[in-house]
């Protein structure tokens, strides 16, 4: 642990925890509270007081606040030493994976697109775009970091600006910039599409523990996405989902672009904005005004991938993600081959994507928003751009219906969790609501 555990705190902050010494300050011991935090769910979180939150997320610069310490009471609570206990976690894993997908894209580059390697004059400018971009998400954690650290803004909020420009600003490139100077062929187009991707996970692999707790400024843009309450898990959420995410959208741009549908190739951009937008502004809205207008007091919650803490959600952020698909494809409306494409994903995307995000784990609704918006917007391409009104009638019907029972299964399932009966519970499980 750091040193200089009792921290005194200025009055104007404190709430009602904690004592006061005699000049008035709140002194709290950090070390407790970090081993206190290690087996805190969300709830309990979020009810410390802002001195005690403030002293989890830490001061990336100041070495009695570092974040390290928080990691090493969990990794102390879990039995390890803590030089080497980096070695039996995710971090270690990641290390390997990332070294794995260099290697495995290098030989492919080599024998699929080696201009890239080995014609410099060329495609220098596409190694430029990548170390750019890779610049530039580092330099948006650090900024997110900063008014964690020094302005108190919630970590939930800047995470998700994180996590957008990481689907963003690959696809971005990948559609608008790249697909015009690096790539004649679709296999050279998937080339440097996952060479995109490894260089955006690049700007995530570098907060792995040996590299953030040695350097104060990757320690600092840790901070814009690492949760107290999603901790020792906050790399292992973000980068598998992230990941799996782009195996998703690459497989609809390359099946589009396979097709020849280059125009429907953009749609992509409609789960995306759901994903980065809609599930982005669905926290604060649910921290605001959750159960209090759809129905007063209605919340539900889901666990965590691999984890037994459960977190809270509400309808109020889940219309959030609701009312932003129906903006998306209305605002993408010429990209689809006729309007009642439109209507049906008007009628599928956004509900199939409120429903997918209410009940994917907690930090890991990306895979399933993006597998969603995007299945549902591939299968509509084989409904004929030509039909008759009949037909048409028809093919809306049936996708009123199917949404139909989707969503009454799903409010089923809520109203059972509102009485208290969990359906995925194990036995004397029950669900708490707030």
């Amino acid at each position: 642990m750091g040193s200089g555990a009792s921290q005194p705190l200025n009055k104007s902050k404190q709430t009602n925890y904690g004592t006061t010494d005699s000049k008035g300050s709140m002194a709290i011991d950090r070390d407790a509270l970090l081993k206190r935090a290690a087996d805190m769910d969300e709830g309990q979180i979020h009810s410390l007081s802002k001195p005690e939150y403030m002293l989890l997320i830490g001061d990336s610069y100041d070495p009695n606040l570092r974040k390290k310490d928080a990691y090493d009471a969990i990794h102390e609570a879990m039995g390890l030493k803590i030089e080497t206990a980096w070695l039996h976690t995710y971090d270690h894993t990641l290390l390997w994976c990332m070294v794995i997908a260099l290697t495995i894209l290098s030989v492919v580059t080599y024998m699929g697109h080696p201009g890239l390697f080995f014609n410099f004059k060329v495609y220098w400018p596409f190694w430029l775009e990548q170390v750019i971009k890779t610049t530039f998400m580092l330099t948006v954690a650090y900024i997110g970091g900063y008014i964690v650290e020094k302005h108190n803004v919630k970590v939930n909020y800047t995470r998700k600006v994180q996590h957008f420009c990481a689907y963003l600003i690959p696809l971005v490139m990948r559609l608008f910039v790249s697909a015009k100077s690096f790539q004649k062929t679709l296999a050279e187009a998937i080339i440097v599409e996952w060479w995109g991707y490894w260089w955006t996970m690049l700007s995530f692999f570098v907060f792995i523990y040996p590299i953030r707790t040695r350097i104060s400024f990757i320690d600092r843009c840790y901070s814009s996405l690492d949760r107290p309450e999603d901790r020792p898990n906050t790399i292992y959420w973000i980068t598998s989902q992230i990941f799996l995410g782009y195996i998703i959208m690459s497989v609809y741009t390359t099946f589009m672009t396979w097709s020849g549908q280059l125009v429907a190739r953009a749609l992509i951009f409609i789960p995306v904005i759901i994903t980065g937008i809609g599930d982005g502004i669905a926290e604060p809205v649910g921290r605001s005004v959750g159960g209090k207008i759809f129905s007063q007091g209605l919340k539900y919650q889901t666990a965590g991938l691999g984890s037994d803490k459960l977190y809270t959600r509400s309808f109020e952020g889940s219309f959030a993600v609701w009312i932003t698909g129906v903006i998306a494809i209305l605002g993408m409306y010429d990209m689809f081959f006729s309007w009642y494409h439109v209507v049906v994903a008007l009628i599928l995307v956004p509900g199939a994507s409120t429903i997918a995000e209410a009940y994917s784990p907690h930090t890991w609704d990306t895979p399933f928003l993006l597998s969603t918006g995007a299945g549902i917007l591939w299968a509509q391409t084989f409904i004929p751009a030509k039909l008759s009104m009949l037909s048409i009638l028809l093919v809306l019907a049936v996708h009123v219906v199917i949404m139909g029972i989707i969503s009454y299964i799903g409010w089923t399932k809520l109203v059972l969790e509102r009485n208290g009966i969990r359906l995925d519970a194990k036995k004397d499980d029950t669900l708490v609501i707030p």
